[in-house]
């Protein structure tokens, strides 16, 4: 029918970070030499090198005045942990209202709250940044719907330990939580200092968690997010704790093209090639992350949730990876991690563009003379650990890498560049001998994502790529649903499949095309009436051949 993956998805489902201090006049002139000699087209503006260098002082003495663990998770010095995991409900707590899961730390403080990750419905994934230390992870549902947090709102607690020894990578993932048993100890306190539980307007979605499903236009992709996860990470994850997002409800037919910015970028730098992309074939994820981060925990995430089909299911669908810059490099390590046996999910292709696979000499600079220096950029030294080891295992057989240089001027791997990467660094060695097949493109650094040739490039890449459907039932599928009107009795998720897999279900159901999946028979026997329907496609299409017989029974597609 739909495939395995449609029915699974039918059955699952701060503060001001702007602190500030004075710097001297001698600091200042310090600070803009060192933004001159690291050329800091790479890395962002000097003027807003300076503001998060002076950012970066005030959290520091405010943490030797008054240590917290807030302070403690924005200096770029701090090592901290990504957490995340499901929120599980259970027949002690099912319900969708305003949730919110909240880490609290007594290290400094008791009852210290020093993250808060509002989800808006329960059975999802949440995602913190905390550094090191002990944390009680307490769930609270806004069960009245008043606006406040209550004793009566606690619905479960986990406690957790973040620590080198315990998580290595530093990220602790699937710290799942099961919702309905309220802690025995709570402090009136800690709940009367919490905001409303949900104050961001945000899309609900139907299979993604809530805030998930963006615009390119949405404020957490302005380039001054962008400058912010590379100089505040935490700050960034506050703001956009996700790093999936999606442009639209998920169609489990399309081929997903994964677009990953590089440092000081944001998915909307690709706005040219998504503009440009077959929707009714292909659909955009986005993997949005504070570019300044240590790239291997970055790799790890990315991993984790596109990579091992743990955090999204394998759809049947083959997985295409577009990644510019530095994110090239976040993909190419994260292939590194896939075991031998994996069984997640099926890249077909990664195409890179302007990826600085030897590194880049204005990194290691940068680590040598500024006052500030991200995670990112040390692991962009040509001479570190990171670019040494990134190519130490070859790309499994099915997946095609190409490699696109750019170039502003001259094409010739001594002397050319795009602006910010010297050619020499984005076809080393290393990379040739890995099996990347290139293609240079004229173009600046960045601008080369809006370059028209380059966009075409692109897209012709990727349109080699689909989904391994018989072309007949795809072009079915693509055909959409029913717009008809569809009364309560229907369930969201029932609306939504008829609404864009209705012609599909029908051509199915009448014989029109040959079921492909063992799922199909049973579908075949609701729809003649011979058992009852098990899943949400199934019950679907027994309320709309009830309510519309004369166009479920159609034989055109």
């Amino acid at each position: 029918m739909i495939g395995p993956a449609l029915r699974r998805r039918g059955r699952a489902a701060g503060r001001d970070g702007h602190v500030g201090a004075n710097l001297g006049s001698l600091a200042v002139q310090a600070l803009w030499r060192t933004t001159i000699v690291l050329g800091l087209a790479a890395f962002g503006s000097g003027c807003t090198y300076l503001r998060y260098a002076s950012v970066q002082k005030g959290y520091a003495a405010q943490h030797d005045a008054a240590p917290a663990q807030w302070y403690a998770k924005h200096l770029l010095g701090t090592d901290t942990y990504i957490v995340y995991g499901r929120l599980i409900e259970t027949p002690l707590f099912r319900d969708s209202r305003s949730v919110a899961i909240v880490a609290v730390s007594d290290r400094h403080r008791p009852d210290e709250i020093v993250e808060v990750f509002r989800l808006g419905q329960s059975s999802t994934y949440y995602g913190m940044n905390l550094p090191e230390g002990e944390y009680r992870l307490l769930v609270l549902a806004d069960r009245d719907g008043n606006g406040v947090y209550d004793a009566t709102d606690a619905i479960a607690e986990r406690p957790i330990r973040l620590d080198r020894l315990m998580y290595p990578e530093r990220v602790a993932d699937h710290i799942d939580i099961a919702l309905g048993s309220p802690p025995p100890h709570l402090s009136p306190h800690l709940l009367a200092a919490l905001p409303r539980p949900f104050a961001p307007d945000v899309r609900d979605s139907l299979f993604f968690p809530k805030g998930t499903i963006r615009t390119l236009d949405d404020p957490i992709f302005s380039p001054e997010a962008a400058q912010m996860g590379v100089y505040d990470p935490a700050a960034f994850m506050e703001a956009a704790p996700m790093m999936f997002y999606a442009l639209e409800e998920d169609i489990t037919y399309k081929v997903p093209v994964v677009f990953v910015h590089g440092l000081n970028g944001s998915p909307r730098q690709f706005a040219a090639m998504i503009g440009r992309l077959d929707r009714k074939r292909y659909k955009p994820w986005l993997f949005h992350y504070p570019s300044g981060q240590d790239l291997d925990q970055l790799a790890r995430l990315f991993h984790d949730i596109f990579l091992s089909g743990r955090v999204i299911p394998d759809e049947g669908a083959p997985l295409v990876i577009v990644a510019h810059s530095m994110g090239g490099l976040v993909v190419r390590e994260a292939m590194n991690l896939r075991a031998p046996d994996d069984h997640g999910a099926a890249v077909a292709m990664i195409v890179t563009i302007a990826s600085p696979f030897g590194g880049d000499p204005a990194a290691r600079r940068g680590v040598d003379n500024a006052p500030i220096v991200p995670p990112a950029w040390r692991d962009l030294d040509p001479s570190g650990p990171f670019i040494e080891r990134l190519f130490r295992r070859p790309l499994p057989a099915p997946t095609e890498h190409h490699l696109l240089y750019a170039y502003r001027d001259r094409d010739d791997i001594a002397h050319g560049s795009d602006g910010v990467v010297p050619l020499v660094r984005q076809v080393p060695p290393a990379a040739l001998n890995s099996g990347a097949q290139t293609q240079g493109f004229r173009g600046e650094h960045t601008a080369i994502l809006s370059t028209p040739t380059a966009v075409e490039g692109v897209l012709a890449l990727v349109s080699r790529v689909n989904n391994p459907l018989p072309e007949a039932h795809l072009r079915v599928l693509t055909s959409g649903g029913f717009g008809v009107p569809l009364n309560d009795r229907y369930t969201d998720r029932e609306r939504f499949i008829l609404e864009n897999y209705g012609r599909y279900l029908r051509a199915i159901a009448t014989g029109a095309l040959a079921p492909i999946f063992p799922e199909d028979q049973h579908f075949i026997a609701v729809a003649q009436g011979r058992t009852a329907p098990a899943h949400e496609p199934e019950s679907a299409w027994v309320k709309f051949s009830a309510d519309y017989p004369t166009l479920a029974n159609a034989t055109e597609p």
